[in-house]
């Protein structure tokens, strides 16, 4: 092989920086609204430079370079806002404005944490200083001055959902100037909230009231959950600058952790103090509107209006207080001065919960009978409860000793309804409510403090901070609020702490825990009878409201809560429930006849309890459950149990719990249970009950997948596999009775689980496996979740069964429908939901085709891969998909390309070469002022980039080179100043570099030839090169195949270094030793080992590029050995 003429690299040396991005154009009040009112337009070639415009102006400010930043754009955004707050009218005019105000506000609320929280300058010359100084001197104007304005707007704001986003702009405010820049904010709006102050602008002094009060608790949520960031330059922290590569990444000095920490934890607890200062005033006004609100009077007159105001603004101030009790930090009861007044408002919230425990609440005689009539007392006698008892468990989580005396009126008070209420009486109860209630029993249940088995690691969860703060072991023993060697402040030996643990202790004894457990079961858990006539009127919308309350995240369902409560009572004490569950279950089936419809529903309300407690049924060490006697004697009955549509719903519930319960407990199945049960469900995936055969789909896809594991052959995979024909069969039959999306989904997931499962075995049935797919396509439409299914399921087909699937009439027919439906990025949105399925569709596609029978579909296919990447979509995929085009098609695929691709991979590899920072490196940055930055490339692009690179050059080495040596070369320049690369992307990039020495030996003097330290990088580009490619992990060491192919790449490493050697003086005198010693060991092992035989290694199925490597060493191994 012909090494050739050197390649000029000269111009693309990895001393030339990339540019910086310009900054933006001025913003002033015109600008701005021009670009707000282009954002409404139609047009896209209008709308989107408008709203790049917009994006631009916003992230100017957290560039780091102050002087760049858009000042006036927030200010802008405010005279705007302003401007829309004083028109009036009912014209077209006055909407459009209404419109441009709201849009203002919400770009104001999301640029203030940029603008707030910029980062410091990090200029390095006296020129750049000075204008950094210039820059920040106009942002702390504009800081200020949206500061001073956004109170005035927020009160004087007719339209609600703005005033609602300029209250979540002062949140935000609030992050970053509370304390400092403004110490008042709280005590500010609490008087507004009160009353004693009235805020200019307003017109309705309620109004301005109920707003302050939201905007308070707004602004203790944003303080609370502020996260104090350690700055650059800081204690432990080396700052990096901007000159260039040779700075070291940001790092901590872990000796001075404990002094960072301490310093945080100090910084957070001023914070803190400052937020109390409102407490007393919280306090108050809780007691006060409350008071007003249960006696249905507002201010001593009977006023709807008035009175409405109050029991509001009692809601917010319990928030208020909700979001402020976790910043009462008192490390000590027993002196801190804040206790007594602490211990009086946990008691009123107790207070305030025990007199509107029933409902409908009693209401007293003061209230007027107009409020009693049309249900609004009762509603808002709710909403204040609810609001307590989550304040409650707030306290319950921050200060368990302070609220342990008010434990013995509140759980019972929570409890009671659960045990004696039927379940009518529950079910008209809000749903909220339930859940609030039960979420207070899951919160006592689990604090330690309340625990008598617990009580003693109670105050011990604050150790290793305490340890880290230096304060100590002594100081670890005290916890959060006093350890038991802390003066006296053991909580155990507090009386109301002992008391509350003896409350919880009874919730558990025996008898009573037995009783909420059967409460949970019948009332919670157990079909309700509007459940039973959504099941027969609308089974799709009945299987799709079970699916969604099985999830841990859906929580707006008593059915969830009440299962949730039931887990923390088994994580408590599992053997107790488990074996009460059982002894229920038990019961339930002896005392009624197997007919009896409430026995049925009892039945499954219980298999319900026990699918969903598995996890502690059989695992956790000890199986409490045998269910393989379970299967055989009841669920294999009812699993082959024929039921019609006119069954009882009851039986039909019973079926459908089955099968879940099955696919809870799958792994549970012995391998003959396990055939048994597959074919069992596969045989319902068709009932006529739509409710159990969706369920069975969904057990199927669950079964088929259980026991899928490399190339292992095993019993229940056999098994799976037998029975999948009829799977599939009636899995399609499914699928045309589905209506719903949802339903459609979940049919099509069995389907592609069964394709995965089974690959070749279902050759013989591909063919009517392809006739289903065109009316599913027909039906698809423009339904995101049923093209995702298709796309898999088609993936699926042609990874298992290869170029006869794609061939396919049938296939076909949907296939490049799909794939262009998924790859048309000029459609909104598109891009963002199913181009990335669509790219790993066409990659299968390309890989499983054939040129003869496929290349005009695949030429066709073209123009949309041009679009993608000049878009630098989903590189990792695109780029692999342009290279197996060029592998099929021919290199004149990616000649047009050229230019694209160039500036691409460039782009793409910019994290190693340029100053711009990936992933890697911004993560310990604030993310506070940082928004999802595009420009950023993240690593897996950039080892994508570098093999596609590769892969290019080793197939058109000419049109390769000229392609990506621009980027391997800066590449290559920046490895010497940078202090690590991740491993992945170091081997992508030496991968890479091999290749590109292979084909141009003398780049590297072309890389370095302005360098005044020439000869010391390229040493150690080499010395890395050699590190790196004889770096061996241990799963390589475990696979003799794997260690053939690294054995290849070793030896086309050798290979290209000594190419470098032999047409580089500069190369051979700085690196040749070392490249000399390298080649030797590689020798050694190559006559040392039998099974390293090039010729004989050519022929196995290795890796492609491992082939292309060993068929380069045969080609070129005499010539290389005699010129050595």
């Amino acid at each position: 092989m012909s090494l050739g003429a050197p390649a000029n690299l000269i111009a693309s040396s990895g001393h030339n920086k990339t540019p910086r991005q310009p900054p933006p154009p001025p913003a002033d009040v015109p600008s701005v609204l021009a670009a707000i009112r282009s954002c409404s337009s139609h047009d896209a070639s209008v709308r989107r430079p408008a709203e790049e415009q917009l994006q631009q102006w916003e992230n100017s400010y957290s560039s780091g370079m102050p002087q760049h930043a858009a000042a006036g754009y927030l200010t802008s955004l405010v005279a705007i806002i302003d401007s829309s707050n004083t028109t009036t009218g009912n014209s077209a005019d006055a909407a459009t404005t209404e419109n441009i105000g709201l849009m203002s506000a919400i770009l104001l609320k999301n640029g203030i944490p940029k603008a707030f929280g910029a980062p410091p300058p990090e200029s390095s010359n006296e020129g750049a200083q000075a204008a950094d100084a210039e820059g920040l001197n106009r942002l702390r104007q504009e800081r200020g001055h949206v500061r001073a304005r956004l109170p005035a707007l927020l009160f004087s704001d007719g339209n609600a959902t703005r005033a609602l986003h300029l209250q979540l702009a002062l949140a935000n405010v609030a992050l970053f100037v509370f304390p400092d820049a403004w110490p008042t904010l709280l005590e500010d709006l609490a008087g507004v909230a009160s009353g004693t102050q009235r805020p200019s602008g307003s017109t309705d002094e309620l109004t301005a009231r109920i707003r302050a009060v939201k905007t308070l608790r707004l602004c203790l949520q944003s303080i609370r959950q502020r996260k104090l960031v350690v700055p650059k330059g800081g204690v432990g922290v080396r700052s990096r600058g901007n000159g260039g590569g040779n700075n070291p990444m940001t790092m901590l000095n872990m000796r001075n952790l404990g002094d960072i920490i301490g310093k945080a934890v100090h910084e957070r607890r001023a914070v803190h103090d400052r937020a109390c200062s409102i407490f007393g005033s919280l306090a108050e006004g809780i007691v006060g509107h409350a008071q007003a609100a249960v006696s249905g009077v507002g201010d001593g007159m009977v006023s709807d209006s008035v009175w409405s105001a109050r029991c509001t603004l009692t809601v917010g101030y319990v928030k208020c207080m909700t979001e402020l009790l976790p910043m009462v930090e008192i490390e000590n009861a027993s002196t801190d001065p804040r206790t007594p007044a602490v211990r009086q408002l946990l008691l009123n919230l107790a207070q305030i919960c025990d007199s509107m425990k029933a409902y409908p609440v009693v209401p007293p005689p003061s209230v007027p009978p107009a409020l009693l009539s049309n249900g609004m007392y009762a509603t808002k006698m709710d909403k204040i409860y609810r609001a307590a008892l989550v304040c409650c468990i707030s306290s319950i989580r921050c200060l368990p000793r302070l609220f342990a005396p008010q434990i013995q009126h509140i759980l019972p008070a929570v409890v009671e309804p659960i045990l004696t209420l039927d379940t009518e009486a529950l079910q008209s109860m809000p749903a909220k409510r339930v859940i609030v209630m039960t979420g207070m029993v899951q919160t006592v249940l689990t604090c330690a403090t309340y625990d008598e088995k617990r009580k003693d690691s109670s105050g011990a969860k604050n150790a290793v901070l305490a340890v880290l703060m230096g304060k100590g072991a002594s100081a670890a023993r005290g916890g959060a609020e006093g350890g038991a060697n802390n003066n006296g402040n053991d909580p155990n030996d507090d009386s109301g702490v002992v008391e509350a643990q003896k409350n919880v202790t009874a919730l558990l004894a025996e008898g009573t825990i037995e009783r909420i457990i059967e409460a949970l079961v019948g009332k919670f858990l157990r079909l309700h009878a509007e459940e039973i006539e959504e099941w027969e009127n609308d089974p799709e919308g009945r299987y799709e409201t079970d699916l969604a309350e099985r999830s841990l995240l859906e929580a707006d369902s008593p059915r969830h809560c009440g299962g949730a409560l039931l887990l923390t009572l088994m994580n408590q004490e599992t053997d107790r429930v488990s074996h009460t569950l059982l002894e229920l279950t038990q019961r339930v089936y002896q005392q009624l006849p197997p007919e009896d419809v409430n026995g049925m529903l009892n039945r499954e309300a219980c298999y319900r309890a026990l699918e969903l407690c598995h996890a502690a049924m059989v695992g956790r060490g000890q199986r409490r459950l045998n269910f393989s006697d379970w299967f055989q004697t009841e669920l294999r009955q009812i699993l082959q149990a024929d039921l019609g549509e006119s069954s009882p719903v009851a039986m039909r519930a019973m079926q459908a719990r089955a099968v879940q319960v099955v696919q809870a407990y799958s792994t549970s199945l012995k391998p003959d249970e396990f055939g048994l049960a597959f074919h069992g469900i596969a045989r319902l995936v068709a009932a006529p009950d739509l409710v159990t055969a969706f369920c069975a789909a969904r057990c199927i896809s669950h079964l088929a997948l259980l026991h899928v594991r490399g190339t292992e052959e095993s019993a229940q995979l056999a098994a799976t596999r037998e029975h999948s024909v009829f799977a599939l069969s009636n899995a399609f039959g499914l699928a045309k009775r589905s209506e719903s999306e949802e339903c459609l989904r979940v049919t099509l997931l069995c389907v592609s689980a069964l394709v995965e499962a089974n690959g070749l075995y279902l050759e013989p049935v591909l063919q009517a496996i392809a006739e289903q797919l065109p009316p599913l396509w027909e039906r698809a439409k423009d339904s995101v979740p049923i093209h995702s299914c298709l796309l898999s399921v088609l993936t699926h087909l042609i990874m298992k069964m290869g170029c006869s699937t794609v061939e396919n009439s049938h296939v076909q027919t949907v296939l490049f429908p799909l794939l262009a439906y998924c790859t048309d990025i000029s459609v909104v949105n598109r891009a963002e939901t199913l181009l990335e399925d669509g790219l790993r569709l066409w990659l299968v596609t390309l890989v499983s085709s054939r040129l003869a029978t496929m290349g005009p579909s695949l030429t066709n296919m073209l123009p949309r891969l041009e679009a993608i990447l000049r878009a630098s979509l989903e590189p990792h995929l695109s780029l692999k998909v342009l290279q197996f085009n060029a592998i099929l098609l021919g290199p004149q695929i990616a000649d047009p390309l050229a230019p694209v691709l160039r500036e691409m991979i460039l782009n793409l590899t910019s994290c190693i070469h340029s100053e711009q920072k990936g992933d890697d490196e911004a993560m310990g940055d604030d993310d506070r002022s940082k928004g999802t930055d595009r420009g950023v490339t993240t690593t897996r692009d950039a080892i994508a980039a570098l093999s596609f690179a590769e892969a290019m050059m080793q197939l058109h080495p000419d049109l390769g080179l000229s392609i990506c040596a621009p980027a391997v070369s800066k590449v290559i320049a920046a490895l010497p100043g940078r202090k690590a690369v991740v491993a992945p992307l170091l081997e992508a990039t030496f991968h890479c570099f091999g290749r590109m020495i292979w084909i141009s030996p003398n780049c590297l003097d072309e890389i370095f030839a302005t360098d005044p330290s020439q000869d010391d990088k390229i040493a150690f580009v080499l010395s890395q090169y050699i590190t790196d490619v004889t770096r061996v992990s241990a799963i390589v060491m475990l696979s003799p195949q794997a260690q053939k192919v690294v054995f290849i790449n070793q030896k086309g490493a050798a290979l290209s270094l000594c190419s470098a050697v032999c047409r580089s003086p500069r190369v051979a005198r700085v690196a040749g030793q070392k490249v000399l010693s390298y080649t030797r060991r590689l020798l050694e092992v190559e006559s040392k080992s039998k099974e390293l035989d090039l010729d004989a290694l050519v022929e196995e199925p290795v890796a492609q590029p491992g082939k292309l490597w060993a068929m380069d060493l045969l080609a070129t191994r005499q010539h290389e050995r005699q010129k050595y």
